[in-house]
């Protein structure tokens, strides 16, 4: 779960400071642009739907693949406005 948190953490950073978000991230990230809804439920679906792929490709997904699945998004959801914030604060002063 701590794990989750950190992850969530550090990719709402990378979001927001536009400094090259990964793939995945950047999958949910459009999605809820586009359809405009908001992120945390896209990112679990997105999440959802990458494990299942893996899985049907042979992949294995445990507990911690869903766990992981169900906890990411909504967390990077709460951190989203907090790290837009800190990055903007970060940019005013230089």
């Amino acid at each position: 779960m701590l794990g989750c948190a950190i992850l969530s953490y550090g990719m709402t950073i990378v979001i927001k400071s536009e400094a090259g978000t990964c793939p995945n991230d950047l999958v949910a990230v459009v999605l809820s642009d586009k359809i405009r809804k908001k992120f945390a439920p896209v990112r679990v679906g997105v999440d959802l739907l990458f494990a299942l792929s893996g899985f049907l490709l042979g992949g294995t997904v445990g507990i911690g693949t869903l766990i992981c699945a169900f906890v990411v998004g909504p967390v990077a959801g709460y951190f989203l406005p907090l790290n837009e914030r800190l990055i903007k604060n970060m940019i005013k002063r230089l």
